[in-house]
């Protein structure tokens, strides 16, 4: 009779055992859920003003390509302790050679970019071959990684010690500069590159799908936002639905490719409210877009007159705000790519950008 009781006093403890394990498990589950749902809806940090009067620059490709490719290497060449590239594509051998020259003077030089590059990254950086399969590697003292999700890492933005960001939707190729309709900004707020970097080092310490951490700054007159896609997302693309609503007299969008099904009721409510509201989109990916659908809902479309690439993500809003950044207006662009997505509130940044956007569609071909 003693052996049964102590048998089943040693069951009925299993039991609890397992029910407190079960139980703490379930703890963990629910608080490792509600911290991703903290980060997600953090609202975004403030990055202080930059002292000194330093100004925003702006770059208008390929009018203003030469110029730009000029300085980005010349912000390269400043640099003195670190340069983080995030690129979708780099595939040229100019901007490599900057690279190369800044890791020879003891400058820590890391390159993160698509895995589908990887001969072009190697070749830029003066390599040869596709090199082996590994992740990251060391190409002349530039230490190298690749994402190799399904998903594009689709960034363009360059950090300079902790001096600037260089962000927009300009790759780091020859065509980017040389051919394409681009836009590329040169922010000179060391508090938006820790924004920056931090989704930088999540990346290069293969958390694939970022930090997400929004952060909001201003420079001068301007107030801005800036949003990573994918871990953020979701609030990127809420931002930018918000912002749409705000529009009261005019739209122009200039894009690459336009295919989420939000952004087009936004703007098919616009219309309807009376905004005039004009969308250039990318010839080549105008069966990709929802160009008929637009039509339909009595928006004007052109298809643009680049024999190149027209590959500008660019919405101007009532002179007043700015969307530019690596960010296409997709789903693919919040739920699943690495992307920027830049918010910003300047009437004299929207006056240049709608300048821009204008050419683009009185060059563009009316569908």
């Amino acid at each position: 009779m003693a052996r049964r009781r102590k048998v089943n006093s040693l069951f009925r403890s299993k039991g609890r055992s397992s029910e407190w394990r079960l139980l703490l498990l379930l703890l963990l589950l629910a608080g490792a859920w509600l911290y991703q749902w903290w980060q997600k809806n953090q609202p975004p940090a403030t990055v202080a003003p930059v002292p000194g009067g330093a100004q925003l620059e702006l770059y208008l490709m390929p009018g203003d390509g030469a110029k730009a490719k000029a300085r980005l290497i010349g912000l390269i060449g400043s640099a003195r302790r670190q340069v983080e590239v995030a690129a979708f594509e780099l595939d040229d051998r100019e901007i490599g050679r900057a690279l190369l020259e800044a890791a020879a003077r003891g400058v820590r030089v890391r390159l993160y970019t698509d895995r589908d590059y990887r001969r072009e990254a190697r070749e830029s950086l003066q390599a040869s071959g596709r090199g082996g399969r590994e992740r990251c590697e060391e190409v002349r003292r530039v230490a190298v990684c690749y994402d190799d999700r399904e998903a594009l890492m689709h960034h363009k933005f360059v950090l300079i010690d902790d001096v600037g960001v260089w962000s927009g939707s300009t790759n780091l190729t020859w065509n980017a500069f040389a051919r394409n309709n681009e836009n590329s900004l040169f922010f000179p707020l060391p508090g938006l590159v820790q924004a920056y970097r931090g989704e930088f080092e999540a990346l290069w310490s293969g958390r694939a799908e970022g930090r997400g951490l929004p952060a909001s700054f201003r420079i001068g007159t301007l107030e801005g936002q800036v949003f990573f896609s994918p871990a953020g997302g979701t609030a990127g693309r809420a931002a930018l639905l918000k912002t749409l609503r705000q529009a009261r007299k005019e739209v122009l969008i200039a894009a690459y490719v336009l295919t989420d099904r939000g952004v087009l009721e936004e703007l098919e409510a616009l219309r309807r409210r009376g905004v005039r509201v004009r969308v250039v989109i990318d010839a080549r990916n105008l069966v990709n877009s929802l160009d008929e659908e637009m039509k339909r809902a009595g928006i004007a479309v052109r298809k643009d007159g680049n024999p190149y690439t027209q590959h500008n993500k660019v919405i101007v809003l009532d002179d007043t705000w700015v969307v530019t950044g690596s960010y296409n207006f997709s789903a693919s662009a919040y739920r699943s790519n690495n992307e920027n997505l830049l918010i910003l509130k300047s009437p004299e940044l929207a006056a240049r950008y709608r300048k821009e956007l204008e050419a683009i569609w009185r060059a563009g071909e009316p569908l």
